[in-house]
């Protein structure tokens, strides 16, 4: 039996951007999987229509949490959670053995492993805390820099090729604050197409993007038969 990896949006896509663009994702998804994983595309029953602050992401978690029964109904191997921020990743592990992938963690710790000094291209508006967020996840010495590319995450799906100068300057100014490896910090710029190669070939450093990179750590989580820690009690 092929192994299911479900790709959770975080907002209620069907009613914002509608089902087509639901399906181009899957699409998407699909090629870049391996031929023998199927992907599914889900939307959220309700929430923002997209994370564009702290606030959003506190109201996308409960949402997340009410969505775990029907993944583990539903089977499924591994979940990605659709947003930058991985919100809620460590709250719904709680409630599954289910690999869950936060897509942002996942591009960010990849950078460090293929560059010496990362910086992340970030929608704007965006939630704020980066910087924070890269000390828990042991990795602020090796970030340099968080540039808005000028549009929102809307705007990135709506109008994706108005977005490309924006994100193209964004980018050349993280090269010039002395970073080697970029990371795409927004899902609407990781399912833009052939924006990942455009933007290597313009800048001349790699691109992480992070749709992908949360793809394939799911993927290598269920090949590798990979569940979550569970740890009780104080550190010893």
């Amino acid at each position: 039996m092929k192994p299911r990896i479900l790709y959770q949006l975080t907002s209620p896509m069907h009613r914002t951007l509608g089902v087509e663009e639901i399906e181009r994702r899957r699409a998407y998804l699909s090629e870049a999987a391996a031929s023998d994983v199927v992907i599914d595309v889900w939307p959220l029953a309700d929430g923002p229509s997209a994370v564009e602050s702290n606030a959003d992401a506190a109201r996308v978690v409960p949402e997340l949490l009410r969505a775990v029964p029907k993944w583990i109904a539903e089977s499924f191997d591994a979940v990605v959670i659709g947003c930058f921020s991985d919100p809620g990743v460590a709250a719904i592990r709680d409630l599954t053995d289910i690999p869950v992938i936060g897509p942002g963690g996942s591009a960010m710790h990849l950078a460090a492993q293929f560059g010496e000094r990362f910086s992340v291209l970030s929608s704007d508006p965006t939630p704020k805390g980066l910087l924070a967020r890269l000390r828990s996840l042991g990795l602020a010495d090796v970030f340099v820099s968080e540039r808005m590319v000028g549009c929102s995450v809307l705007d990135l799906v709506r109008r994706p090729d108005e977005a490309f100068n924006g994100i193209l300057a964004a980018a050349r100014a993280c090269v010039d604050d002395g970073a080697d490896i970029l990371v795409m910090g927004c899902m609407g710029m990781g399912f833009t197409p052939q924006l990942t190669e455009r933007l290597q070939d313009r800048v001349g450093v790699p691109v992480v993007n992070s749709v992908l990179a949360g793809l394939k750590i799911a993927e290598a989580a269920v090949g590798m038969n990979l569940r979550p820690a569970k740890v009780s009690g104080s550190n010893r």
